[in-house]
């Protein structure tokens, strides 16, 4: 080989006069021929290479995983088995839960018509399935793990061990390449609230509270209650859905439901089909004091998904009276409730349902007890009381005698209690199924003899809460007087009972001074009777001489 270079060239001034250049210039030209003849020849020692040295082979085996985040575990279906490069699967073979014989070719025809699909995920997943059997999977596959497969193509499925909420998620059906489970599902809340007024401050914020955990009413009032539903996210990809409000009343507790569909909204509007769906609600009028199970069910209309729905906020609200059999005191009286709700995009039915963890709400109602008693301690009875539910503005009148002054709070009353009257000798009173407020106590009959009672005003306070899926509770329970002499006592032996002990004082026998008194008429009195004795003996002898 030969190489040019100034040195080389130095000795021929004709070719340096030609070129006008120098000797180096020269040498550059012959260099340059050179090059190109060792470019030419690594060249073709590169294509003998590409020749000789085999391609890389694709792939045979991939990586299915699970994400720690995600606590389910999975199902793994060989739908197929085949080649795959660039997401691109040739020579395809059945697998081992593909519904043709495993390792024969499959049809072409089958290849297309999968390939031709159309629709929702839903839907696709849907008639994907109807080429494996979901029998007994190839593989599984849970939280943080991973498992290696040949390559094809596969369907993955949550076998549906779910928790209270949650819902399994679509198939995932697609040709592996390494594979991340990525779930196509979502999760259902649920919550039931209670309202809490207090009769006396129905206008005070610091006494009265709405979407609480607990409340206390009287017996025979309407208690307001509240549930909320917050629907999953995936709501779209069922082919049917539905939810049930399933709620139950404490047996003997309650009287009554006042239920309406009117009083079903999804996002604040009525319940009604859309453009989207059909929907039907079922179970209203069967809701009784034992409960209810109101049911909405979802369709949608041709070409069109549910996905309107999803993360939509169902709400239902309703009264139930506080019946006679009502638990006094911090046993309450509970109201108990689930979402019941379809949790499987796979099943085109919509039935097959899961349920929201459970939500409770109490409300609690409380007794007063008078016990009546003389000057010395000892029972009393022939007396009468009542007791009337004032405002918290109410001031019992400064003058005028006891019942006037009772007569002025039966006035302003909110609401009357009758007491049931007990004890060996009727001595006792028991107003029962009170709520916290304002309270007036007024003697209606006196025990003959006794000076009847000055009104007495007390105030009931109660503090109660905890967590809608834990322990609520009474916290507290006191009557405070405002005006009079009751003082009350809690006897959580007696229901919570508020219990206190009222005195009537005999009425005073008044000396008497001068005059003759009422002796001299007791003996007037008794002389004119013997004196008309005699006279009617006299007559009959004189009679009996004729």
């Amino acid at each position: 080989m030969e190489l040019n270079t100034p040195s080389m060239q130095s000795g021929n001034p004709r070719m340096q006069k030609e070129n006008g250049c120098k000797p180096y210039g020269l040498g550059k030209g012959k260099n340059m021929k050179h090059t190109r003849r060792l470019a030419a020849f690594f060249l073709g020692v590169l294509m003998v290479l590409a020749i000789t040295i085999p391609a890389p082979a694709a792939p045979t085996e991939t990586t299915i995983r699970v994400p720690a985040s995600d606590t389910h575990s999975y199902e793994i279906y060989q739908i197929f088995t085949g080649d795959l490069s660039e997401n691109i699967l040739s020579n395809v073979k059945w697998g081992q839960n593909g519904t043709g014989t495993q390792g024969e070719t499959v049809p072409q025809t089958t290849l297309d018509a999968i390939a031709g699909l159309e629709g929702t995920d839903a839907q696709k997943a849907a008639a994907i399935a109807e080429y494996a059997t979901l029998s007994s999977p190839a593989y599984t596959v849970s939280s943080g793990g991973s498992v290696n497969v040949p390559t094809g193509y596969y369907l993955i499925r949550d076998p549906g061990t779910l928790t209270d909420g949650d819902e399994a998620t679509l198939y995932i059906v697609q040709v592996t390449g390494p594979t991340e489970i990525i779930r196509k599902a979502g999760t259902t809340e649920a919550h039931k609230t209670v309202d809490d007024v207090n009769d006396s401050s129905p206008s005070v914020t610091a006494d009265n509270g709405q979407a609480q955990t607990s409340s206390d009413y009287d017996i025979g009032d309407a208690v307001p209650y509240h549930i909320s539903a917050t629907l999953s996210e995936a709501v779209g990809q069922y082919g049917k859905y539905h939810i049930t409000f399933a709620d139950t009343l404490q047996a003997g507790c309650f009287d009554a439901i006042s239920l309406s569909a009117e009083n079903l909204k999804i996002n604040g509007n009525a319940v009604a089909d859309t453009e989207n769906y059909t929907v039907t609600v079922s179970g209203v009028d069967a809701a009784s004091a034992a409960g209810f199970e109101v049911t909405l069910e979802f369709t949608p209309k041709e070409n069109k998904t549910l996905e309107s729905l999803n993360n939509a906020v169902v709400t239902l609200d309703f009264t139930a009276t506080l019946g006679e059999g009502a638990k006094i005191g911090a046993e309450g009286n509970t109201n108990r409730f689930r979402l019941k709700y379809s949790n499987n995009p796979n099943d085109t039915t919509g039935a097959q349902e899961g349920e929201t963890p459970e939500s409770c709400v109490i409300t609690f109602t409380y007794k007063v007890v008078i016990n009546k008693v003389d000057q010395n301690d000892q029972p009393l009875t022939g007396a009468q009381f009542a007791l009337y539910k004032v405002a918290d503005t109410y001031a019992l009148p400064t003058t005028g005698d006891s019942a006037s002054r009772g007569a002025d709070a039966a006035q302003h009353k909110i609401q009357e209690y009758t007491a049931a009257v007990s004890g060996s000798q009727q001595d006792t009173f028991t107003f029962r199924g009170v709520d916290d407020g304002r309270y007036v106590l007024v003697e209606t009959t006196t025990p003959d003899g006794y000076n009847t009672l000055d009104p007495q005003v007390f105030v009931i306070q109660a503090t109660h809460g905890g967590a809608e899926n834990q322990g609520i509770t009474l916290d507290a329970l006191s009557g405070e007087k405002v005006t009079g002499e009751i003082v009350l006592t809690r006897d959580t032996a007696d229901e919570d009972a508020l219990k206190a002990t009222i005195r009537n004082q005999k009425g005073a026998i008044l000396p008497s001074t001068g005059g003759t008194g009422t002796t001299m008429f007791y003996i007037a009195g008794a002389v004119l009777v013997l004196l008309a004795c005699v006279l009617l003996v006299t007559r009959r002898r004189v009679r009996n001489e004729t």
